[in-house]
């Protein structure tokens, strides 16, 4: 059964991030930066921290979206 608030986090994220709404572009997209700044030979790590923080909480964002809550399967 699909938490009540799961909807309500995925669309306050997009909000609060500045998000394009598309959950799944922004992810690609923030992946795809996370890994070209892993190839660097100069890791800018406060830039990286950034980026897996914002890649968390797209996932949750999106596992939201399909009335999933948390990181824990057992839920």
């Amino acid at each position: 059964m699909p938490s009540d608030n799961a909807p309500a986090f995925s669309n306050s994220y997009a909000r609060q991030a500045g998000m394009t709404g598309d959950l799944n572009s922004d992810y690609d997209r923030l992946r795809e930066e996370l890994e070209g700044l892993m190839t660097e030979p100069v890791k800018d790590f406060a830039r990286i921290d950034q980026l897996v923080d914002r890649l968390e909480l797209i996932q949750l964002a999106i596992k939201g979206q399909h009335g999933i809550k948390g990181n824990n399967p057992n839920e």
